[in-house]
């Protein structure tokens, strides 16, 4: 057998002649190159527990040990045990009174009888990571008698934060350095060890093989093997105890008095073993998160499992933290052994929490308390009557009334404009003939819609929206936009009269896309459009006095570009009020979404299962907090990198001027460009962050942004504008980007982000 798998010492009671021989050769072929004989002190301690009234003199002990021998040679008193991994040869006591001299110090913690019980219990351990320690100081309490380790791996450089071993033992299995380690804490404790891991092909033996295992500990990272070894432990009515080594947490699941009882107390229901096999780091964190709760776990492991496969290769563990787990884990293990405790559940020894500072040092805050609330109150529909009473008593001008029919279609028009975040940002009323739309700024105030460009350009959008529905209902649109200075909710009074004008098919396919028109954020492989494509779009957008289009569908440039967007994206989530926002507008699921009827359903997102647990991870800004602070948190750019990898283009409007009236002529050319992308079967996906970042960054000098922050922005900038330059010059240089966006051929998206009821948003006089 190769050196690296011998784990069992040999025991040599020399008193017998088979025995001695052996001994001898070992000294004499210098296979036992160290020699250790404490046996004299040994004695004195069995002789001194044996009588521990009395106050024994160095004569007395002489006298005693010399009664115990019987006038045989010391040398042959005991056994000798030779662990040849090591060379070593040992002189001990043998079992019985090495036992009672090893434990003697667990009196009465542990009783004499209690000990004996613990030495016929057997107990399995799968994992060896954090099983190592757990293993050791079951050992050294002696819990059981019988030890069964099960672990595939062998010991790297970086299990030495953890594993308590040597370098020499580099590349050794773990469950061999276990084994050693113990045995030579005790050699007459039983130890088998399974070097393939726990799997279907040996759970039999490892649960029942010789007698079945009285506890199953699980401290092992293959969610396959957590689930079915599970269920083998029910089947036999075996407890199972697990530690995680974060905030002290332990699971207790007692199938032998509950041998009905959901498996992980009912966290595992759905889960499939076989699915869920030979998964990497970050395909596991779904399910982990699942199985520990991931609002349980602390700030720095949900900062850590944000950085697997990005700055790290695995979720980290402390020695401090495994260690813990193996004395809470020996603790709870003698005390199930021993009948004292009879509960199932799941407990923390939060260090943290029970040894702190009481008065924790307050941090200067980085953003003031009254950025993250919202200054609005709800515009009240009596403010919008009266705002209309006034237009009224100014424009004496009549209009044509509307039927029923045509108000509804139009409102339903303004209603289906797209809005940052879906925020919804709108009121319409309807008076004497007059279409009113109001911005409600209680839905679309953020930090990031500086100068409230977003909710300028949605409120643009939903104007746009009215006019290609009214020209389908052959009604021309007098179009009225206020200056805020005059009223800052109202934007716009639409007044309507007969066009006279034929409706034509494209007419009507306009007005049909209103509707049709959606966020596509599905990847697929990237395909190349043709240039007409975009000079098309072009062409729309050149509609709308102001607004110019840039775009590249250059491979390096939107590599290029990607890296840059992706950044913006990151910025944000690593900013207070940025996190704070991008959450406010994330609906978990479609039930979420159906409830509020605003916001971005997290499941019409094309991400992977790991990402959207990330992103729940990722809801703690404390752990956010964390990442800023290392300056690290690159995960959050994957999912603007792996859209823009299937983009064939991308598309950026800009402004010479930055007011709201341009602001909602852009969001009206940005709808058009949208429609006439879909009509085209053509997907849009906007990328509002870098629109945004840029404008607070050109036009409002950096507002509110940390200086390390706003220059970042500032060389992130020039990158964009360089790689989105014509032929002739940086002319893109002095415009202002309003609207970014991607462009692409893929799947249909599904359903559109639904709206609010058309109740809340539409009142007629």
């Amino acid at each position: 057998m190769e050196t690296n798998y011998i784990f069992s010492p040999q025991l040599l009671r020399i008193y017998q002649p088979a025995d001695k021989k052996v001994f001898d050769a070992l000294i004499e072929q210098r296979e036992a190159l160290f020699i250790h004989d404490e046996i004299y002190g040994q004695l004195q301690e069995l002789i001194k527990s044996e009588h521990p009234s009395l106050k024994l003199k160095p004569e007395d002990y002489s006298r005693l040990i010399n009664q115990r021998l019987g006038g045989r040679d010391i040398r042959e008193y005991g056994v000798w045990v030779y662990y040849p991994w090591s060379k070593r040869l040992v002189h001990l006591l043998d079992e019985e009174e090495f036992v009672e001299v090893r434990t003697n110090r667990n009196r009465y913690k542990i009783t004499r009888e209690e000990q004996k019980t613990l030495s016929g219990k057997k107990i399995g351990i799968v994992g060896l990571s954090v099983g190592q320690s757990i293993a050791l100081t079951l050992a050294m309490e002696r819990t059981c008698g019988e030890l069964r380790l099960a672990d595939f791996d062998t010991a790297e450089l970086s299990n030495l934060n953890r594993i308590r071993t040597g370098v020499q033992n580099l590349g050794v299995n773990k469950t061999v350095i276990a084994a050693r380690e113990i045995l030579e804490i005790d050699p007459f404790i039983k130890i088998r060890i399974y070097n393939d891991g726990l799997s279907e092909d040996n759970m039999d033996h490892f649960f029942s093989f010789d007698g079945k295992l009285d506890l199953f500990v699980e401290v092992c990272d293959g969610l396959d093997i957590k689930i079915e070894s599970r269920y083998k432990a029910r089947e036999l009515q075996i407890p199972v105890v697990m530690d995680t080594n974060d905030r002290g947490m332990l699971d207790v699941e007692r199938f032998d008095l509950e041998p009905e009882r959901d498996i992980l107390h009912g966290l595992a229901d759905g889960l499939d073993p076989k699915n869920i096999k030979g998964l990497t780091n970050e395909e596991k964190v779904p399910y982990v998160l699942k199985l520990i709760g991931a609002d349980t776990i602390s700030t720095r492991m949900k900062a850590s499992m944000l950085e697997v496969e990005q700055s790290i290769n695995t979720w980290p563990q402390l020695a401090s933290s495994v260690t813990l787990g193996g004395a809470l884990t020996t603790d709870v293990c003698r005390r199930i052994l021993l009948d004292q405790y009879h509960e199932s559940g799941r407990y923390y020894v939060d260090l943290e929490e029970l040894v702190g500072d009481r008065e924790s040092k307050p941090e200067a805050p980085v953003v003031k308390a009254d950025q993250l609330v919202n200054p609005y109150s709800e515009l009240e529909w009596s403010d919008i009557k009266k705002s209309s009473d006034e237009f009224f008593s100014k424009y004496t001008e009549s209009a044509s009334s509307l039927s029923d029919h045509q108000i509804d279609a139009l409102v339903e028009a303004a209603i289906a404009a797209p809005s940052a975040g879906n925020n919804q940002p709108w009121k319409i009323y309807y008076c004497n003939g007059v279409l009113f739309l109001f911005h409600d700024k209680i839905k679309s105030w953020s930090w990031g819609d500086y100068y409230e460009m977003g909710s300028h350009m949605s409120l643009g959008s939903a104007l746009e929206n009215v006019r290609l529905q009214a020209r389908a209902l052959g009604l021309a649109v007098d179009e009225t936009i206020f200056p805020l200075e005059q009223n800052p909710a109202l934007i716009a009074a639409l007044r309507f009269s007969p066009s006279g004008e034929l409706v034509t098919s494209q007419t009507l396919d306009l007005a049909k896309y209103v509707f049709v028109r959606n966020t596509n954020r599905k990847l697929a492989k990237r395909i190349q459009l043709e240039d007409s494509f975009y000079e098309g779009m072009r062409a729309v957008v050149s509609l709308f006095e102001g607004v110019n289009l840039y775009y590249t569908q250059d491979e390096d440039k939107l590599d290029e570009l990607a890296d840059i967007i992706a950044e913006c994206d990151k910025i944000r989530l690593l900013n207070e009020l940025g996190h704070e926002e991008f959450y406010h507008e994330i609906r978990w699921n479609k039930a979420d979404a159906t409830k509020t009827r605003n916001g971005v359903e997290l499941d019409a997102v094309d991400i992977t299962a790991s990402e959207k647990a990330g992103f729940r991870v990722a809801q703690d800004w404390k752990a956010v907090k964390l990442l800023a602070q290392w300056d690290k948190g690159d995960a959050f750019k994957k999912m603007s990198l792996d859209g823009i990898k299937c983009a064939s283009g991308i598309v950026v409007l800009t402004i010479p001027k930055f007011d709201h009236q341009t602001l909602i002529q852009a969001g009206k050319a940005a709808e058009r460009a949208w429609i006439f992308a879909n009509q085209q079967n053509v997907a849009v996906h906007p990328l509002l962050s870098t629109a945004f970042f840029f404008s607070r960054l050109t036009h409002g000098r950096g507002q509110d942004l940390p200086p390390h922050v706003a220059d970042k922005l500032s060389l992130l900038r020039q990158r964009f504008v360089k790689a989105l330059a014509t032929e002739g010059g940086n002319d893109i240089m002095i415009q202002f980007e309003v609207f970014v966006m991607k462009v692409a051929i893929a799947p249909e998206a599904g359903s559109r982000s639904l709206r609010k009821d058309k109740s809340e948003l539409f009142k007629r006089d």
